[in-house]
């Protein structure tokens, strides 16, 4: 601590005027940490003061210090600004242009290449603030879209390989009687008209068999689906000849194919797609595996697939808890 200077008196002080004089200095030492001097007796502290002598203030500002040194070591987390970012690549510029090209046979302007990239990117803030609204879940179109997706990936997975000729002959021995064509079948139809449907006959159709999934009745729960159409809703014993002619060779060659019990397709059929559900079958001869070959490797593929799709669904499955209440007879009254 330094030594004060010695000050003069005042002018006029007792005594006339003295020369001032200072004491040297002594080196400074180093400051030590003191004690909050208590209040002087009798004054109450001030509320910063009172403030300043809390524990708990100390505490919340080295939190406070702590935090700012860590986020300024760390910066921003990665990713965390990712769901705020699009971008659109070079790639995906020529993808742009060559979509214009293939519908006007010529290059975009860079103005019309510009408007591209604005519709573009438009339809990705609209996606994303959508999903962010929960829009997918609330639309039973888009979780149903959603939902296809999901199978469709699980299914891809199946798809490793292409058996051996043998593994494929052994295969189709085992299940020769289901090649075998009918000699006759008894079927339902439900027809989906393109032009009536804007060309989206197909998309509806798979729309309205996943709706009518669980339904062992051929003819209940059908009202209101599908259209009018002059082809016939329901087919007795009738032979693949017969079916071909009526609604056509696809209809006729999935009659043998299709499982029973459950409404199946969609099949193409002259002006659209019919969902069908056959009811009965007597199947004829099995053909030789030469002449089935092609249909046997793809139904092959139908399987892997199945299969996959079924122990990737099991999969995520094990990942939720799920809970059900009990199923009382009386739980599906309303």
């Amino acid at each position: 601590m330094e030594t004060p200077l010695a000050k003069a008196p005042p002018p006029g002080a007792q005594g006339g005027m003295h020369p001032t004089t200072e004491a040297v200095p002594t080196p400074t030492p180093a400051p030590t940490l003191m004690p909050t001097p208590a209040a002087a007796p009798g004054k109450p502290l001030s509320f910063l003061a009172r403030l300043a002598r809390e524990p708990l203030v100390h505490f919340l500002i080295l939190g406070l210090a702590l935090f700012l040194l860590a986020d300024g070591r760390s910066g921003p987390a990665p990713g965390a600004d990712a769901a705020r970012r699009i971008v659109l690549t070079a790639d995906d510029l020529r993808q742009l242009s060559g979509l214009w090209r293939t519908q006007w046979n010529r290059d975009p302007s860079p103005g019309e290449l510009r408007r591209l990239v604005d519709d573009q990117v438009r339809e990705e803030v609209a996606f994303r603030e959508a999903l962010a609204a929960g829009l997918d879940r609330q639309d039973i179109l888009v979780r149903r879209r959603l939902v296809e997706r999901m199978n469709y990936l699980w299914a891809s997975a199946g798809e490793t390989g292409e058996p051996t000729e043998a593994a494929l002959r052994d295969w189709y021995a085992a299940r020769a009687g289901q090649f075998a064509p009918p000699r006759e079948a008894t079927f339902a139809t439900l027809f989906f008209s393109d032009r009536q449907r804007g060309g989206k006959a197909k998309e509806e159709a798979i729309l309205a068999r996943d709706a009518l999934a669980g339904k062992s009745d051929g003819q209940a729960d059908v009202q209101g689906l599908g259209d009018v159409t002059e082809l016939p809703p329901r087919a007795a014993a009738m032979s693949p000849d017969e079916a071909a002619g009526v609604y056509g060779p696809e209809l006729a060659e999935a009659l043998g194919r299709l499982p029973m019990g459950s409404w199946q397709g969609p099949v193409a059929v002259a002006g659209g797609y019919a969902l069908v559900f056959v009811e009965a079958r007597i199947p004829g001869e099995p053909l030789p595996f030469e002449a089935v070959r092609e249909q046997a490797l793809e139904a092959w593929r139908r399987e892997r697939r199945e299969d996959s799709r079924e122990q990737a669904y099991a999969a995520a499955r094990a990942r939720y808890a799920v809970a059900v209440p009990d199923i009382a007879p009386d739980a599906v009254r309303p």
